[in-house]
């Protein structure tokens, strides 16, 4: 930012940051000092498009180990699951879920908490950033089918701006953020895969792991399973296949955590609907497919069983 003519102290404002912590390797930022310097840059810059570029300037290296890692991958699809599995060394605010048919495969971004008037700018600057890691594993300008925004487009300039950007169609007003690409993509290999890189650096990140994330309860480890995982394919078998426990041994471990594999597959599915629900325009049908059920009916059914509320009054009520 300084590079574009921005002040430092006008950056710095209010953060409680000193500046010699830019020089300590070791330096780190809590997210209110992070978000006030963005509320800051926001502020200062007088520029709505300022995260989407900002995104643009994270070449896959700022990533440290978590970037090296991506680029190691033997596929994008084995890419994108690391990449969601230790999301915690990225730099999103947000929720990104991973989404695939038989045609296209998508990164749907929501936010996971109230960012204010930081909300479209952290969702821009996700977009920018998933743009470019893209770019770097596929070593291709042109890496997205189509990116989608919930947001209006302010002008002319600033819907040519995304096209400028991103070389590809932008579609502005609609019912979910989504950047989509070609799902062939998924199984295609990358030219930098190496796989002892890939495994050093999943020991060295799950070494730093306990620093940044504080709940390593099995649960929390089958959230993460969700997380990464296409709403459709999610079942028990596989997750304690990733775990390496059997089915009966992990059913035990989250009996001792007073939790079981269903509860926690609809706590996490109640999560997403009622983001969809309070943040999208998304039609009922879609929010069922999304977290995989098979019609409108079967999810409004559920989510009245977990909320008490059919999904159209709970949308009218938030």
């Amino acid at each position: 930012m300084e590079s574009l003519d921005y002040d430092r102290n006008a950056l710095l404002n209010k953060t409680n940051i000193d500046p010699a912590r830019f020089t300590d390797p070791n330096g780190t930022l809590s997210s209110k000092e992070e978000l006030t310097f963005y509320q800051n840059l926001f502020d200062v810059s007088n520029d709505p498009s300022i995260y989407l570029k900002a995104g643009m300037t994270l070449n896959i290296g700022a990533y440290g180990l978590w970037g090296l890692a991506l680029l190691s991958s033997p596929t994008v699809g084995k890419a994108i699951e690391f990449g969601l599995q230790y999301i915690a060394f990225s730099y999103t605010y947000n929720n990104i879920e991973f989404f695939s048919n038989k045609h296209t495969s998508s990164l749907i971004i929501t936010s996971s908490q109230s960012l204010g008037t930081l909300e479209r700018p952290m969702i821009e600057r996700d977009i920018s950033a998933i743009y470019m890691i893209f770019t770097a594993l596929l070593q291709n300008t042109h890496p997205l089918n189509h990116i989608r925004v919930t947001w209006n487009s302010g002008s002319d300039d600033e819907s040519a701006l995304y096209q400028q950007l991103f070389q590809c169609p932008v579609t502005f007003n609609c019912s979910i953020n989504e950047v989509v690409f070609d799902q062939s993509l998924i199984a295609h290999e990358l030219p930098q895969k190496n796989p002892l890189t890939m495994k050093l650096c999943q020991q060295h990140l799950d070494q730093q792991l306990p620093t940044i994330k504080i709940d390593d309860t099995m649960s929390a480890q089958i959230e993460q399973y969700f997380i990464r995982t296409p709403a459709f394919k999610i079942n028990i078998h596989e997750c304690a296949q990733e775990l390496n426990f059997s089915t009966r041994h992990l059913n035990r471990i989250l009996s001792n955590e007073g939790a079981s594999f269903k509860t926690l597959l609809d706590k996490f599915k109640q999560n997403l609907a009622e983001q969809y629900l309070s943040q999208t325009n998304m039609k009922l049908e879609e929010i069922a497919e999304r977290i995989g059920y098979s019609d409108a009916a079967s999810f409004s059914h559920a989510f009245k069983r977990w909320t008490g509320l059919s999904p159209r009054k709970y949308r009218i009520n938030v």
